[in-house]
């Protein structure tokens, strides 16, 4: 978490994380491969995975130089990017992303399942949500990403305004956080051994075992109990408490609430967390519907 001061009301704004952890952070996307490798469709579509809050633009000489390939090489497949309306060229080899990625969202709005499952159920969630955030959250890849939101932008603790940075379509650790945690906890064995080996040194700074058993213990725990609950241990205002969202042994993702660490609301998390378990059941039996 950061702090920082509101130099107009000497108000500390509390920059969080969805779910609390040892410090602010986004999750990032897998070490890019060359363009060179893999089908010529992954070879465009690897030149993406650049795009992020910090980078919001690319050239032609960032695809040359992070991929190792020409600038022919870039300049070709940046234009057939263009093409397809995946990116739109700015100035002379600098690119942003285009307008069919707009399009594509509509689209994905009006269709996707759990979206639309979500927003049909969480319309009711509205009231329990007072100085609190609902968020539903899917997997995709090494990371999770909030794709609905009801409830508070800020939590009140105090006189203080806790600032929730964790918006829909913004990506979260993998290894963070409970909407994360109750989403690993749900994933069969072979692919939590595919997600230790690739990233075993990030599961043991986050505490989730220094070997493979001990991270597939840590999980069966959280699975056995049907929820996840994580508190930051640098700034306990916060608490995160999600439960899965599972179509048969399936996991679609987690419904999660982010709340106030007060008393009063420690008192009412066995509530909280049977109201998300509820929701999470109807959002799954409307995805079965579809």
């Amino acid at each position: 978490m950061l702090n920082r001061k509101n130099t107009t009301t000497n108000e500390t704004i509390a920059v969080v994380d969805h779910e609390p952890q040892r410090k602010l952070s986004i999750a990032r996307p897998q070490r890019l491969k060359s363009p060179g490798a893999g089908s010529s469709l992954s070879r465009l579509l690897n030149i993406l995975e650049l795009f992020s809050l910090e980078r919001t633009t690319v050239s032609v000489q960032d695809v040359a130089r992070l991929y190792g390939v020409a600038r022919s090489t870039s300049y070709r497949l940046l234009g057939e990017l263009c093409e397809t309306g995946l990116l739109a060229q700015l100035g002379k080899g600098v690119y942003s992303l285009g307008p069919r990625i707009i399009e594509l969202e509509r689209l994905l709005q009006l269709t996707d399942p759990l979206l639309g499952a979500g927003k049909q159920v969480m319309k009711s969630m509205h009231g329990k949500a007072r100085n609190r955030a609902i968020l539903l959250c899917t997997r995709y890849k090494d990371r999770v990403l909030c794709i609905h939101h009801v409830g508070a932008e800020t939590i009140a603790f105090g006189d203080e305004q806790l600032v929730i940075r964790r918006g829909r379509g913004l990506p979260l650790p993998l290894f963070e956080g409970a909407a994360s945690l109750i989403i690993l906890a749900h994933l069969p064995l072979h692919q939590l051994r595919s997600l230790y080996g690739a990233n075993a040194d990030t599961i043991l700074a986050a505490g989730l075992g220094g070997d493979f058993p001990s991270f597939r213990r840590h999980l069966g725990k959280i699975r056995r109990k049907g929820h996840a609950r994580t508190q930051s241990a640098v700034d306990a205002r916060i608490v995160g408490l999600a439960v899965p969202i599972l179509l048969g042994q399936e996991i679609l993702g987690s419904l999660a609430a982010i709340i106030a660490g007060t008393p009063e609301e420690h008192a009412q998390e066995p509530a909280l967390i049977a109201l998300l378990e509820s929701q999470a059941q109807r959002i799954a039996e409307i995805v079965s519907t579809v």
